[in-house]
C-alpha cells in the first residue's frame, strides 16, 4: 500500500513522456510535408535523348522557365503554374524539321506547352514559320479568331479581348468594352499632348490640361466603371515634370522647376513631398526603394524599375526576351512602332494605325484600328485588365 502513489508517479511521466514523444513525431511530419509541398526556387539539369534541359521554377513569380539545347540549338520558354512537388517536368520532346526552320514539341504531363522553334539561328514565334512547318506541328496549335468589325466613333472594333480599353480622342477617352462603347468628355478643347497622363491602382490622372504653365487639379477616372471625378489641391504642379511611376495606390511626380517629388494617392486625394532639392527623393528599382538626389533624378530622367516577368523590345520586329536575358524570340515581324501595354503574358502594341496583341497559344491579333494613329499614338491608349 505504501508503494502505490510511486507507480502512479510512475505512470503519469509515461503518459508525459508519450505526449511529447506524439507531440514531434505530429512537428516532424508537419515539417516533412512543408518541405515537400512548399514552394521553393530551384534548378535542375537533366537529359531525354540528346536534349540537354535545364528546369528552374520562379517561387515568386510562380513561373517555370525551360532551355532545351540540341548542339548548336538552344531553345527557351516558360510556363506559369503553381508549384509543382515533382521536378523533371518534360516527359517527352518531338522534333520537327524543314530546310531552315528547326521546331520542338516539349510534351508535359503537367504544364500547357506549344512549339518553340528555330530559322537561320534565331528563335521565333511558331505561329511565324511556314505552312509546311505548321502542317507538321498539327492544327490544334494554330487557332484563327473570329473576326467581326464593328465601328465606333471611326474606331474600328475586330478582335477585342476581355479587357476595358480607353482610347484619348483629344477632348476626353473613349471607353470600349466588348460589350459597350461610351465617351468620356472631359475638356471642350483639343488636348494632342497627354505625355502627363498616368494611372495607379483603380485610377486615370490626367492633369488639368486647360492651364497652361501650371495645374492644380487632377480629372479622375475609375478604371473599371469608368466613373469621373476631380481632384484640387493647393500646391501648384507645373507641366514641366513627369511621373516616375507607381506604387500600390500611389503616384509619384517629379516636378522639375521646384524641384519636388511629390507622392500622390487620388484613392486618399493626398500629396505630400517625398523629396526636395535639399532632401534626397526616392526612386523604386525592382521593388526596392533607394535614397538619391532629386537633382540627380532631374538631371538623369529616373523613372521607377519593376521586375516584369515578360520583357519586349523593337528590333526590326519585336521581340520577347528571355528571363535570364540570353535570348531573345521573334514574335512579331511587322513594323512595331511602340509598345502599349503588357498584362500578364500579353503584350499590345501599334503597327501603322492598329493596336494588335500577341500571347503565345493565339499568336499576333489585330484588335483595333483608329487612322489618327498614323499620327499621334504615345500615351493614348491605356488597357485596363477585367
Amino acid at each position: 500500500m505504501v508503494l502505490a502513489p510511486k507507480k502512479i508517479k510512475k505512470s503519469k511521466i509515461k503518459q508525459r513522456r508519450r505526449r511529447i514523444a506524439l507531440i514531434i513525431i505530429f512537428i516532424t511530419v508537419l515539417l516533412i510535408l512543408y518541405m515537400i509541398y512548399h514552394a521553393r526556387d530551384y534548378e535542375k539539369k537533366y537529359w531525354l535523348n540528346d536534349f540537354e534541359i535545364i528546369e528552374r521554377f520562379d517561387s515568386k513569380k510562380k513561373i517555370y522557365f525551360f532551355s532545351v539545347k540540341k548542339e548548336d540549338n538552344i531553345w527557351e520558354f516558360t510556363s506559369e503554374h503553381k508549384y509543382i512537388t515533382k521536378h523533371k517536368l518534360l516527359q517527352e520532346i518531338v522534333l520537327y524539321e524543314t530546310e531552315d526552320t528547326i521546331c520542338i514539341i516539349p510534351k508535359s504531363e503537367q504544364l500547357t506547352t506549344y512549339p518553340q522553334c528555330q530559322n537561320n539561328n534565331i528563335q521565333i514565334s511558331y505561329h511565324l514559320v511556314s505552312d509546311e512547318m505548321k502542317k507538321s506541328l498539327g492544327d490544334s496549335f494554330f487557332q484563327v479568331p473570329k473576326s467581326e468589325t464593328k465601328t465606333y466613333e471611326k474606331i474600328d472594333i475586330k478582335n477585342i479581348d476581355n479587357n476595358i480599353y480607353y482610347i484619348w480622342n483629344y477632348k476626353g477617352f473613349y471607353k470600349i468594352t466588348k460589350e459597350t462603347q461610351e465617351n468620356i468628355k472631359l475638356f471642350e478643347k483639343d488636348i494632342y499632348d497627354i505625355s502627363g497622363v498616368s494611372s495607379a491602382g483603380n485610377y486615370l490622372v490626367i492633369p488639368d490640361y486647360k492651364e497652361a504653365y501650371y495645374f492644380n487639379k487632377f480629372y479622375l477616372i475609375q478604371k473599371k466603371d469608368g466613373k469621373t471625378s476631380t481632384w484640387e489641391f493647393k500646391d501648384s504642379l507645373y507641366f514641366d515634370g513627369y511621373f516616375l511611376g507607381s506604387h500600390n495606390n500611389s503616384l509619384f511626380y517629379m516636378d522639375r522647376k521646384t524641384k519636388i517629388e511629390w507622392e500622390l494617392d487620388p484613392k486618399k486625394k493626398r500629396m505630400r513631398k517625398v523629396g526636395t532639392e535639399t532632401k534626397d527623393g526616392k526612386i523604386l528599382r525592382n521593388d526596392d526603394w533607394e535614397k538619391i538626389s532629386v537633382t540627380k533624378i532631374i538631371n538623369e530622367n529616373q523613372k521607377f524599375t519593376t521586375d516584369e516577368t515578360y520583357h519586349y523590345e523593337i528590333d526590326n520586329g519585336l521581340y520577347l526576351t528571355s528571363l535570364n536575358g540570353q535570348n531573345k524570340k521573334l514574335i512579331s515581324k511587322k513594323d512595331v512602332k511602340e509598345i502599349v501595354a503588357s498584362i500578364n503574358d500579353k503584350v499590345y502594341y501599334i503597327v501603322g494605325h492598329s493596336l494588335y496583341s500577341y500571347e503565345e497559344s493565339v499568336g499576333e491579333v489585330e484588335i483595333m484600328s483608329y487612322f489618327e494613329w498614323n499620327f499621334n499614338y504615345k500615351n493614348m491608349i491605356f488597357i485596363v485588365e477585367k
